[in-house]
Formats: C-alpha cells, structure tokens, sequence
C-alpha cells in the first residue's frame, strides 16, 4: 500500500503539508518518489529562501531600489537610524499576503507546490533579511544565532534519525500528538483569553512574565523539533512505499515549511532571552 495504517496514527503530529502525504493511495511505477530527489527539492527550497532574503538585503543596499524615502529615524539609543522607502513597504506587504497565502494554497492545491511553495519561502526569507537589516540594532543578531542554532537542531534530528539512535515508535508518535494538541489547545485558550474583558488582565500578566514567556517558546521549539521526526519518519514512508515522483515535490515543501516553522520558533525565544539580559 501506498500508505499503511500507522500513518493515521499520527496525522496530528505532523504538518499539514506532510500529513496529506500519508493519504496517498498511489503506486509510482517506475517513477517513485527517492531520498535524493526529495534532499534535491529541499535544497531547492531553501535556497529559494535565500534568495529571497538576499532580495530584500539588495533593495535596503540600494535604497528599496531608487524609490522615496519615507521613514528616517534613530529609534533605538546610540543605534543607527532606520531607513524605510516606500518601495519597501510595498514589497514587506506582498511578502507578508503570499507568506500567509502560499502555504494555504499548497497543503488545498497540492500540484501548485512547486510555485506556492516556492513563494511562501522566497517571501519568509524576504521578511526575515528585511527585519534584519532594517532594525539591525534589535534583530540581526538573534536572527543569524536563531539561524545557526535551527541548523544545528535539524542536522543533528537527522543524524539521530538516520542513524536510527532515535526510533520514531508508535509511543513517539502519540507523545509527540499529544504534545501537539496541548500547544494548540493552550494557545487558543491564551488568544481567546486575551479577548474576554474578565480575562484580558490575567492573560497579559502571564504574557508579560518572561520566564513564563520564555518557558512557552522553548516548549514550542521542542515540540517543533518532534515534529521533525515525525517529518523524517514519513518521508521514509513515502519512499519505501513507492510513491509517485511528483510527490517528492510535496514532501520536500513539507519538511521545509517544517524547518522554517522551527527557525521562526528559535527566533522567537531567541529574542526573549536576550531581551529578558538587556533588563
């Protein structure tokens, strides 16, 4: 079978993106879906990434290519000034629209993966070099930490994987949906609490407590870094299953939306924790 009954086990635990993969009832023939095909189109993915970043690093350079200048100001002590253009902000707002909309079209439209996917991570990369480079006084340095940090965890998953010094059991899975469930669960609650007049209080003192903060982003770090396996564990599926080849597109995107979901995480409490040593 092209996916067998364990993979209904865990759909919670994984991306959306993965987790229609498990659905597949396909057989691939001659063409089927190979480890190396889906590193290829990961590699592909993430350097889309970069070149969406080394996009918005050209434009600040070049001064949001020739366009007004609409915002100039020192907003952080003994910091340099912040330059925006207009063209920037023009371009921050497409980037933002597709980074929310590709990723919706690529999990509903699977066969626009290699476009949608393309710009969802073009445009993260996009927002992430802008930041950087606009604020660099607040962001550039826990952006490349969060970078080399993300690396140092998806590299070591995989070895650990790979090696199978870490078996992704049927207990993992259902530790790791559990987890899962409870983030989304304590999430919503949080948001839905941040509304309720009676609540709203409650809500921003635990937001505002950093170590209450920070202990909720390195929670999601590791559930992003479960998640992962699970990712790893899938695709083997796929490929020992023999899918199509056209879904090592699908697979690819899915564990790089995963990476980029784990990177925005570490950023997260990266940041909290050197803004929690400034105080």
């Amino acid at each position: 079978m092209a996916a067998d009954s364990r993979s209904g086990n865990h759909l919670l635990a994984e991306n959306p993106v993965i987790r229609r993969l498990s659905r597949v009832q396909e057989y691939g023939g001659e063409k089927v879906c190979t480890y190396k095909g889906i590193a290829g189109k990961l590699v592909f993915f993430l350097l889309v990434t970069a070149i969406g970043a080394g996009l918005s690093v050209f434009m600040k350079m070049t001064g949001g290519f020739g366009g007004d200048l609409v915002f100039e100001e020192a907003i952080y002590e003994d910091g340099a000034p912040v330059l925006i253009y207009g063209n920037e902000i023009i371009a921050v707002l497409i980037a933002a629209i597709l980074s929310v909309v590709s990723p919706l079209l690529a999990v509903f439209i699977r066969p626009t993966i290699p476009v949608t996917g393309s710009l969802f991570c073009a445009s993260i990369g996009f927002l992430l070099a802008w930041a950087a480079t606009t604020f660099a006084d607040q962001y550039m340095a826990p952006v490349l930490l969060a970078l080399v940090i993300t690396l140092i965890i998806v590299f070591t998953m995989g070895f650990l994987y790979g090696m199978g010094i870490i078996k992704v059991t049927q207990k993992v899975k259902t530790f790791i949906m559990t987890a899962m469930i409870t983030v989304c669960i304590a999430s919503l609650l949080v948001f839905i609490g941040s509304l309720i007049p009676f609540t709203r209080g409650i809500v921003a003192q635990l937001t505002a407590d950093p170590v209450f903060s920070i202990g909720i982003s390195a929670l999601m770090v590791v559930v992003g870094t479960l998640m992962l396996l699970v990712d790893f564990d899938t695709i083997r599926e796929c490929v020992e299953n023999g899918l199509p080849k056209k879904y090592e597109w699908y697979a690819s995107f899915g564990l790089a939306f995963s990476v980029i979901w784990l990177y925005l995480k570490v950023l997260d409490l990266v940041m909290k924790i050197m803004g929690k040593n400034r105080n």
